[in-house]
């Protein structure tokens, strides 16, 4: 029986992590709330690519961020808004033994133009 060592582990274990749940975003699959956030929750897996390939920020050298109208048309009403103009997403609805026990959201920030500026990934966890 071979021994793995420690390296190997951890190489293992990041490589498995970079590309072992990431899944391509796909608007249908998104915005079908019932496989988008829960049972397959393809929302979580989806989330790294909506970030750096689909949705675009002033910050990556871009002219302009994505316009809040193009942002609903690909990943639906927001969960939440809040007074500042911040939209939510629920990503991931955390399930402890009996109840919720924690939530995953992306917030997405705008300026006064409704150009997207920014996001806040929120993971959160309740004490049980």
């Amino acid at each position: 029986m071979k021994i793995i060592f420690p390296k190997q582990f951890l190489l293992s274990a990041i490589l498995f992590s970079l590309f072992g749940c990431r899944e391509k975003f796909e608007s249908e699959k998104w915005q079908n709330e019932e496989k988008g956030l829960y049972g397959e929750n393809h929302r979580k897996k989806m989330l790294p690519d909506l970030i750096n390939n689909v949705l675009f920020f002033p910050h990556r050298g871009n002219e302009k961020g994505t316009k809040r109208t193009e942002v609903v048309k690909l990943i639906g009403k927001p969960f939440l808004k809040d007074c500042n103009g911040n939209d939510t997403y629920e990503i991931e609805e955390k399930q402890g033994w009996i109840d919720p026990n924690g939530f995953v959201r992306l917030k997405l920030m705008y300026e006064a133009d409704s150009t997207l500026i920014g996001y806040v990934i929120e993971d959160a966890n309740y004490l049980e």
